[in-house]
């Protein structure tokens, strides 16, 4: 199959566009490169840098090219930014992915893998969390999530676009050779940012050790990001086979505080980085665990290496050889 990759140069995209590649799929990449990398990509693998916000670009694209599905990584990530700058991730996210969906059904091609996010469930009502829960977010990211998924049911009924939206929780975790793995311009996710204190030896910060939680910390479920893939691998190759949308969770079900995530990276990089806390950020959830057992019984999805301490190790090997990134070929 042809698969346009819009992200594919991102963190997870990146991952997933290798994955395609390995089993043969023509795959094309669209990103901007504001946060994506051109290593991260098989040589071979054409990029077309450029903007989901960009009409022209994405008409002129799909015009030059018949895809049979579409995945779509491309997005802005931080949920403490969103709170700060809500334009940004409606504009980029919601605004974005309407473009998107709009130039697909346009060019007639009527399949989907969006990537959203377990944001969508806010504080949640009960843990684990399952697909049919309240959808009540609690920052403008988890918002402009779900608005995505409201959109795209609502193309779906209109249009016949079928798609399966995965939430997220917590992608972490680099390549097992540790040749890749996250390397954004401003960070916010904990395991790398523990990881570099530890490189460092600095103190590091955890926001908010007053939460409900069995240790006063947040509490968050994390998915490699291998098994990640694996799961949009599988719900493409549903997605291909009938003809019907989902939702589903893709997480492992086991929940780490904030304090028990930092203890491993201790343990990993067998640095003892000292720790202070600092107030709790607007719109952090305390607690959001996946309920997974609709993809695993649907898909037959199943996790290999998001334990925490692979997590951990992988994203350890990434950083420790790679401390300044991808290098200077960023394309900033």
């Amino acid at each position: 199959m042809k698969i346009l990759v819009t992200g594919g140069a991102g963190y997870i995209g990146s991952q997933m566009v290798r994955q395609l590649f390995e089993k043969n799929h023509k795959v094309v990449v669209l990103d901007n490169l504001k946060e994506g990398h051109r290593k991260t990509l098989p040589s071979t693998i054409p990029l077309i840098t450029g903007d989901v916000n960009d009409q022209n670009c994405l008409f002129k694209l799909f015009s030059e090219n018949r895809f049979d599905a579409v995945m779509h990584f491309a997005g802005v990530i931080s949920m403490k930014e969103s709170m700060q700058n809500p334009y940004k991730y409606f504009y980029t996210n919601t605004y974005g992915a309407l473009n998107l969906i709009e130039a697909m059904v346009k060019s007639g091609v009527l399949r989907l893998i969006f990537s959203s996010s377990a944001g969508v469930y806010g504080n949640p009502t009960r843990i684990p969390i399952s697909e049919n829960d309240p959808q009540e977010p609690t920052n403008p990211y988890g918002e402009s999530k779900l608005m995505v998924e409201k959109i795209l049911a609502w193309y779906d009924q209109l249009f016949n676009l079928r798609s399966v939206s995965l939430r997220y929780f917590n992608a972490a975790g680099a390549s097992l050779d540790g040749q890749f793995g996250e390397d954004h311009q401003e960070e916010t996710h904990l395991i790398p940012l523990a990881v570099k204190a530890a490189l460092e030896n600095r103190e590091f910060t955890i926001y908010g050790n007053d939460y409900e939680t069995k240790d006063g910390t947040c509490i968050r479920d994390y998915i490699h990001v291998i098994d990640l893939c694996e799961a949009h691998l599988l719900a493409l190759d549903s997605l291909m086979k009938n003809s019907s949308s989902h939702i589903y969770n893709v997480g492992p079900g086991i929940g780490f505080s904030n304090i028990e995530v930092v203890n491993i990276v201790k343990k990993v990089s067998g640095v003892d980085f000292p720790l202070k806390f600092g107030s709790r950020r607007p719109g952090d959830a305390k607690e959001l665990i996946a309920d997974a057992a609709k993809i695993k019984k649907e898909l037959g999805w199943e996790p290999k290496y998001s334990d925490l301490q692979t997590i951990v190790e992988t994203a350890w090997k990434w950083h420790s050889t790679h401390p300044k990134g991808y290098g200077p070929d960023k394309r900033r």
